[in-house]
């Protein structure tokens, strides 16, 4: 059994430096702070974050405004406990509005992440098409590289290129 793991390694050796592999690397950091597709996509998420910081802002202004009044000893009790319904049902508005805001960003983040790897990898695919590229890898996975594998900058063009207008 050993011989045969021995001989197939070598075999794949062998093939694998007479394939003549060619390969390319990206860096994610530098697609992440150039593409202009990253920063419109983090904007958009962005917005939304303060839309919904601003509703929630609104909601605490709302809960701080009932608690003082439901600690006034200037209210009589039945209009103190018409202040604590409330501020149990603002309350209650401000965990689903909370909880809402976090799934809505989560999901938006996750879509907006998936879009851009999805863009960057079409990319890389094509230029790995175009160029004879057996792969491409992150170039953080290289220990050493040679500077003419870094495809980035063609990859931040293409992916900047397939971004819908505005």
């Amino acid at each position: 059994m050993h011989k045969l793991t021995a001989f197939l390694s070598m075999f794949l050796i062998v093939g694998f430096v007479y394939a003549d592999p060619k390969f390319a690397c990206v860096d994610t950091n530098r697609i992440l702070q150039e593409s202009k597709l990253v920063a419109d996509a983090q904007k958009e998420l962005r917005e939304k974050l303060i839309e919904y910081q601003k509703k929630l802002s609104k909601k605490e202004q709302k809960l701080d405004e009932l608690k003082k009044q439901i600690e006034s000893k200037a209210i009589s009790q039945k209009v103190k406990e018409q202040k604590i319904k409330e501020y149990q049902k603002e309350e209650s508005e401000a965990r689903e509005l909370q909880t809402k805001a976090q799934k809505e960003l989560n999901e938006m983040k996750q879509r907006l992440e998936s879009m851009v790897y999805n863009r960057v990898k079409e990319a890389a695919e094509k230029l790995a098409k175009e160029r004879g590229y057996t792969g491409v890898m992150d170039c953080g996975v290289f220990i050493y590289k040679d500077a003419t594998l870094d495809i980035t900058t063609e990859i931040i063009k293409l992916v900047d290129a397939s971004a819908p207008r505005k």
